[in-house]
């Protein structure tokens, strides 16, 4: 089958890994070649996230039509949107693993830094239901690097704006029948430069530096292999990630109000008509690890995959009481004043099982089972010790628990008519049950007993029909009906003392249809595009019981259509331009009064790689979106569009060492994603890179 890659490899000189130095083991896109073409899954390489200067997960992901960035500044941190749904409805995968925060489902995607990966694998609207449970706008898979020589690497140093510093080697060697891959990374700045076009008058901001704004985040990813035979392989993978963060205090202003600070406990806000609350917050740690096994066993006519994995997550947050940040605030809690700093300390362990056998040349037939089990822990207290991500012995504060189990199993079934069709439908069916769930409201008469246990099952059919004409055109259309079981914060949080739990909701439900068709126009142009329309039902969303306090119930209806349109033209082998549009339209049936917000409803990027002779490549990409919609407590407002200009040249001084440099928002810009929180303005950055 053949890939459909939209954003494609234009620079194969300078590569640092061709495609067989990908993890195939890690995909979950790969089928039979001698099938019909056909795939509803976009790649993104290790060159392109290279050449654009892509060197978080989440800047890489905005390289493809139908993503937009959504920028949860009051808590620093960075998630898309697909097709106008959040990540909770679009899961994270690395090598086929579900990676998320087991408490809320969300993940701050500018924690993960590509210089480890190989490719990104994404399925936007129809995605297979063998992947798992809860893909319910799509999914988003990292494949990490594989090592194909007896000896072979990379090594790379940059600096950036804001006295940023960057640093990665990628060392692995293939022994024939075993493999060994090493990968360390660290990444760290001061700040980020706000546009000179920033206002004056902000209350917790004078421009220039962003205030509060330091990042850094370390990496190391470990895996060995067993590869007995050409078809089988076996492998175990390591990852740790260690980070900390600052968290920019709000910085906006309507009506002419500069914001009010956030007491943590529970002050309402004077001014909700425009007003925004300011916090003073910094992440002590967010760190990450993951262990998983994969294996694949062929038997001639039918294989074995398995995945087992154990993901572990911790962070704590401190919240201050001054723009010093030298007096912690008294707790979230009045009546439990030590939930400062607040700490998750969350994992998820799960196994999945893949089987597929061909039935006769024109028939396969695939299953699979996944079992998983999210756990929560948290609470705070005023004796921990932030160096050794411990708690203080003596010190008398509560723990709480909360656990899901959710378990799937899915079947599906290729059917090839002929040279031109092809049909793969399937089923998946999922349940989602509760083992704990403290009560972690003090001032609850049923405080630190179990709340009552929920439990939701989910049926999700699917079909696609993949068309190839000729060997210049394949279309297919699409059809699956989709579920997103609700987030432990979703039934059991008091969100701050505003929320109150929901034990009852139900999955959120979609059916989603698609039409698409890419074309080879001529040997130097081709073109893809994708209609696509969805219709939810049982969208989680605040419902509000009083002036101060809210519940999430499954009362929402949304329909979202769009389209994607993608161009690619390359008429010399030193000239490649590229671009795509974006349209999506989306609305609330269940109450048009209340917006969809952070959806911009067009958005275009364009880029140009131009090399006029051999050593030297530039690079140039604008990105353009158009304005939406935020909320800002309870009140909405309207951020204007923007158009960011990207500049790079890349000089290959040798086949093993390279320079480049570059600029991003080179017209520096001054643009919001999110109200109060503004984006970087002009951004200068370095780098040299050596191949061995």
């Amino acid at each position: 089958m053949k890939k459909h890659v939209l954003i494609l490899s234009l620079a194969a000189v300078s590569a640092l890994y061709s495609a067989e130095g990908i993890f195939d083991l890690g995909k979950v896109d790969v089928t039979d070649t001698a099938d019909v073409s056909g795939s509803t899954t976009t790649i993104i390489d290790a060159q392109e996230m290279q050449d654009k200067e892509r060197k978080t997960l989440v800047d890489s992901l905005l390289l493809l039509p139908g993503i937009s960035l959504q920028n949860g500044a009051g808590r620093a941190e960075q998630m898309i949107m697909m097709r106008g749904f959040d990540v909770k409805h679009a899961p994270l995968f690395i090598d086929g693993i579900p990676i998320a925060v087991p408490y809320d489902g969300y993940v701050d995607f500018s924690r993960f830094t590509t210089f480890d990966l190989s490719e990104i694998e994404v399925s936007k609207g129809f995605t297979s239901v063998l992947m798992g449970p809860n893909t319910f706008a799509g999914a988003i898979n990292m494949v990490t690097k594989r090592p194909t020589k007896s000896f072979e690497g990379d090594m790379g140093l940059g600096v950036f704006s804001g006295n940023g510093h960057t640093g990665y080697i990628n060392v692995g060697s293939n022994q024939d029948k075993y493999y060994v891959q090493a990968s360390l990374s660290k990444t760290q700045r001061d700040t980020f430069p706000l546009s000179n076009d920033f206002p004056s008058g902000m209350k917790y901001e004078d421009g220039g530096n962003r205030n509060n704004a330091y990042s850094k985040d370390d990496k190391i990813n470990l895996k060995a292999g067993y590869t007995p035979n050409s078809t089988d392989e076996y492998a175990i993978n390591f990852i740790k990630q260690t980070a900390d963060k600052g968290v920019s205090p709000y910085a906006g202003t309507v009506n002419g109000y500069n914001g009010q600070i956030n007491s943590f406990v529970s002050d309402s806000n004077p001014n909700k008509s425009g007003g925004g609350y300011v916090h003073f917050w910094k992440w002590n740690y967010w760190d990450k690890e993951s262990l998983y096994f994969l294996s694949k066993t062929d038997f001639g006519n039918w294989y074995i995959k398995s995945r087992l994995y154990y993901d572990k997550f911790k962070n704590s947050l401190s919240m201050y009481t001054n723009d010093t940040y030298t007096a912690l605030s008294p707790g979230s809690n009045a009546t439990n004043p030590s939930t400062n700093p607040s700490w998750y300390d969350d994992n998820t362990k799960g196994a999945s099982l893949e089987t597929g056998v061909k039935l006769s040349n024109s028939d396969t037939l695939k299953g699979s089972l996944h079992y998983k089990i999210d756990t929560h822990k948290e609470g705070g207290y005023y004796g921990e010790s932030v160096a050794s991500k411990s708690i203080v012995v003596g010190t008398p504060t509560p723990t709480y628990t909360m656990q899901n189990n959710t378990k799937s199993a899915a079947l599906e079934e290729t059917h090839i008519f002929s040279d031109a069709f092809k049909l793969v439908t399937g089923a998946s069916y999922d349940i989602l049950s509760t083992n704990t769930a403290n009560n972690t409201n003090p001032t609850d008469p049923t405080y630190g007993a179990e709340f009552p246990h929920t439990k939701a099952n989910s049926l999700n059919p699917q079909a696609v029909l993949y068309f190839t004409p000729t060997s210049a055109t394949t279309a297919h259309i699409a059809i699956n009906r989709a579920s997103r079981f609700p987030s432990i914060k979703d039934f059991y949080s008091y969100r701050m003392g505003q929320g109150v739990p929901n034990p009852n909701l139900t999955p959120e439900r979609t059916t989603n249809y698609e039409i698409g068709i890419r074309q080879q126009l001529m040997p130097t142009l081709s073109s893809s595009i994708d209609l696509f329309h969805a219709s939810v039902s049982d969208y989680i969303q605040q419902n509000w019981i009083n002036a101060t306090t809210y519940q999430m119930q499954n009362i929402g209806k949304i329909d979202q259509k769009g389209a994607e349109l993608s161009l690619v033209y390359a008429p010399t082998e030193s000239l490649s331009l590229e671009s795509s549009y974006t349209r999506l339209l989306m609305k609330n049936d269940s109450n048009p009064s209340v917006p969809i917000v952070q959806v911009p409803t067009e958005k275009a990027i364009l880029s140009a790689s131009y090399s006029p002779i051999a050593p030297l490549k530039w690079i140039n990409t604008l990105e353009y979106s158009s304005g939406f919609t935020d909320n800002l407590n309870s009140a909405y407002v309207h951020l204007s569009g923007y158009a960011k200009y990207n500049t790079k040249v890349i000089y290959e001084a040798t086949n093993h060492l390279s320079f480049d440099v570059g600029v991003n928002n080179l017209l520096d810009r001054n643009y919001y994603l999110t109200y109060g929180y503004p984006d970087a303005g002009r951004l200068f950055f370095s780098n040299v890179r050596y191949k061995f």
